[in-house]
């Protein structure tokens, strides 16, 4: 049944369902796919990485929460306009050029990634892999926010389960070693990549500050044109599926810690334990990873400078899509990325002094309106 009551209205499950896949699809990007996030923000913790989940996830929720709120309350019709609702005129100004154009250039990141796993796991020619994933962002765009949903809401849970059927397999196989495994990584045998420096909830708020900024407008234009209901529902239960498999991943990366600790794709060594024919199909998954975070950055970027769906629009989508593609084919993408990623996850934390403080007063605000009538 796809409309159900609750509170005031009705709400849509179909839509509850969809809000809910766009927001995995967006979230899971290549470093999930190939479990290397994972392995660096909260494995490498050992017994510890529970705690790197739960702050990235109460970050997650809370931000995401804030902007699909706000969003709706001021009925934003353009998400960027979120930036000015938090931080008044100059200060939100400032946010809305920065998030669009680093989202942007995650764009130009993410065909890079793509061009780099098509040449190591197909052996295709340089610049291939970037084109395919290019023209296949550009495609989705272009036709506007509400196709870029029906299309993400089916790439998500596909990578999901892939990916939950990969780690629970090779955590079950592996799970008499994940004692022996949680040791290893607590006694730091092996020099882990660590983001945190040995601090489980600095890295928690690093991975759940990291893409706040890609969420913002993004969230905050579905909240302002969408039931506010369906979109919380749709983020919280994307909250339990991304971060429920980062901790199935977490098992099993720790079960087959000897194997999994100092290589470019943990993933791709778990689906090999299962079989080689999954190593392939782990390739392909990587792509989708990839594809899935890449529509929402290039549309977050093109909205900025026009309005979803005119022809302008259509015609920056294009030449946008086009550039970021030869760029990144052009200039080396690591460093780049290095120095966006990093200043994003700066300004996305002064972003949320910001929401909180926006957020309390309207608390206050709100409860005292109602004391009053009271």
């Amino acid at each position: 049944m796809e409309e159900k009551t609750m509170g005031n209205g009705s709400i849509s499950i179909r839509k509850i369902l969809g809000f809910c896949a766009a927001c995995i699809a967006f979230y899971i990007g290549a470093g999930f796919a190939t479990m290397q996030e994972v392995m660096q923000y909260e494995a490498s913790y050992g017994s510890q990485f529970w705690v790197v989940i739960l702050v990235a996830a109460a970050i997650y929720v809370y931000t995401n929460w804030s902007f699909t709120a706000n969003g709706n309350r001021e009925k934003l019709s353009r998400g960027g306009d979120i930036y000015t609702v938090y931080c008044g005129k100059w200060i939100g100004r400032f946010f809305d050029y920065f998030s669009a154009f680093f989202c942007y250039m995650c764009f130009i990141v993410m065909c890079g990634g793509a061009n780099s796993t098509a040449m190591e796991q197909w052996h295709l020619p340089n610049g291939v892999g970037a084109i395919i994933l290019a023209v296949a962002a550009i495609v989705t765009v272009f036709f506007g926010l509400n196709s870029m949903l029906r299309v993400l809401k089916w790439v998500g849970p596909a990578i999901i389960i892939l990916i939950l059927f990969i780690a629970g397999v090779t955590a079950v196989i592996g799970w008499e070693n994940f004692s022996e495994g949680l040791k290893v990584v607590d006694s730091h045998q092996y020099k882990i990549v660590q983001v945190g420096e040995g601090n489980p909830f600095a890295s928690g708020a690093s991975y759940g500050g990291f893409v706040i900024l890609w969420f913002a407008a993004f969230l905050a234009e579905i909240g302002g044109k969408n039931k506010v209901k369906e979109v919380y529902l749709g983020m919280l239960l994307s909250t339990v599926a991304i971060f429920g498999a980062a901790a199935i991943c977490c098992v099993s990366l720790i079960a087959n810690i000897h194997t999994t600790w100092n290589v470019g794709i943990p993933a791709l060594v778990l689906a090999n334990q299962i079989h080689p024919l999954f190593a392939g199909i782990f390739a392909i998954i990587i792509y989708l990873g990839i594809f899935s975070s890449a529509c929402p950055l290039l549309w977050t970027g093109i909205r900025k400078v026009s309005v979803d769906g005119t022809t302008q629009y259509k015609a920056i989508t294009i030449i946008g899509g086009l550039l970021g593609l030869t760029v990144s084919c052009l200039v080396p993408y690591k460093g780049v990325l290095n120095i966006i990623y990093g200043l994003n996850g700066y300004l996305g934390f002064i972003l949320v002094a910001f929401m909180i403080v926006k957020d309390i007063r309207s608390y206050w605000r709100k409860a005292s309106l109602k004391k009053s009538k009271d």
